[in-house]
């Protein structure tokens, strides 16, 4: 049974380092009911505009989604588009722009 973390950082728009992305969205439950998973973070790289990271069902690293998240997004948004778009199985994972608008 994996248990969930308390969220971290959730509307923090200051996130400077893949740790803190990374910490903030590993092993976080997604969803309730039928369709929730565990997250499962694989990389999170930054190209000093966005941050791009790799997001997989837990126990299944070939379901993944990437998202790109501008500088102004926050966790809060960041979860949100886990919740709305699922990762697949594909042959080319699917990415989704996480943005804020100030």
């Amino acid at each position: 049974m994996i248990v969930g973390r308390i969220p971290t950082h959730e509307h923090r728009t200051s996130l400077t380092g893949s740790h803190e992305w990374f910490e903030a969205l590993d092993q976080r439950v997604i969803g309730r009911g039928p369709g929730q998973w565990v997250a499962s973070v694989l990389r999170v790289h930054n190209d000093d505009r966005e941050w791009w990271i790799d997001v997989a069902r837990a126990g299944d690293p070939s379901a993944n989604v990437v998202l790109r998240l501008s500088r102004q997004a926050t966790v809060f948004h960041a979860v949100a588009a886990l919740r709305r778009h699922r990762p697949r199985t594909e042959s080319c994972a699917p990415v989704i722009d996480v943005t804020r608008v100030s």
